[in-house]
């Protein structure tokens, strides 16, 4: 009995053991299939997240890299904004300051013609150029400039040389280069306080135009290209001249003054021809020049809006 029982405890200790290890062997089998499925969702969801989710979302360092970009992107934007803003806001200024678009006319084979201009009109002598011109039965056209004069008085002088048949174009207000030729606005205002006053005193506007100081010289290397871009767009042609009479030099003589126009129209097909309002020397030889050139079968025209222009080369 004795013995029966010792067998028999153990026999239930060796199968309590298998049990126990059979239990633990499926305890530990739940575990590692518990944590493999456990591992394989967590590397479902990892690979469902970076494939397929992640690429629609931003991560943080893309998200700095975005913000940043957008930073400054945003002024580079601006700025570009600005400035088209800026290098265009002008094209808004002065609304009825425009002229229509007409075609050139250039100069045809075997054409003899003179353009006489006169800058900085109207002035105290500018009643004698008009009495000389009509005795000569010739056209001319005067470039005004303000000069600080009133308005009435400039009216007054701008309707006599349009009503004796010349033609009046825009000079300037004033001959502060470093102020007009600062930027296209700057230059719109000068503009137009002289069209203004022509359009007044006329009733037409002015179509033609002249750079005062010509259209290349040291105060307008910088802004020359848009302005003029500007002035064509509304319409307006600018001339400069093909012989310039040097009376703008104060020690020229009369004798200087005729041998240089008068070899230079002779020696051209078509001149225009640069004096100055209120030299009193081209006043003096006014006659003869005029009557030498027609000797010679020149045609005496004033510029209109269809006279394709003499002009400088523009600063690159």
């Amino acid at each position: 009995m004795g013995r029966r029982n010792q067998v028999y405890r153990r026999n239930s200790r060796s199968r309590y053991s298998r049990y126990s290890r059979d239990n633990h062997l499926i305890r530990n089998i739940i575990i590692i299939s518990v944590s493999a499925v456990l591992v394989l969702a967590a590397a479902g969801v990892s690979i469902w997240y970076f494939v397929f989710y992640q690429p629609a979302q931003t991560s943080p360092s893309d998200a700095a890299s975005t913000a940043s970009s957008v930073a400054e992107s945003a002024p580079t934007a601006e700025s570009a904004v600005s400035q088209q803003t800026t290098a265009n806001s002008y094209e808004a200024l002065y609304p009825d300051m425009y002229v229509p678009q007409v075609e050139k006319i250039g100069a045809v084979q075997g054409e003899k013609s003179v353009y006489l201009t006169f800058n900085n009109a109207p002035s105290a002598q500018t009643d004698q150029i008009l009495d000389v011109l009509d005795q000569q039965g010739v056209k001319a056209t005067f470039f005004i400039y303000c000069n600080e004069n009133t308005d009435e008085y400039l009216k007054d002088a701008i309707k006599k040389i349009y009503d004796r048949g010349h033609t009046v174009g825009v000079l300037t207000n004033t001959y502060d280069y470093q102020t007009i030729y600062a930027s296209v606005e700057n230059y719109l205002a000068d503009f137009a306080e002289v069209f203004d006053l022509i359009t007044e005193a006329t009733g037409e506007k002015p179509t033609v135009f002249r750079f005062a100081g010509g259209s290349v010289n040291s105060y307008n290397q910088n802004t020359i290209k848009d302005i003029v871009a500007e002035m064509e767009r509304r319409g307006f042609t600018y001339h400069d001249w093909s012989l310039d009479s040097g009376d703008s030099n104060q020690w020229a003589t009369g004798q200087q003054i005729y041998d240089t126009t008068v070899n230079g129209i002779l020696n051209s097909g078509k001149s225009v021809v640069l004096m100055d309002n209120n030299s009193s020397v081209t006043l003096e030889q006014l006659p003869a020049i005029i009557q030498k050139a027609k000797e010679s079968g020149y045609e005496f025209k004033a510029i209109d809006a269809t006279t394709k222009p003499f002009t400088m080369a523009l600063p690159e």
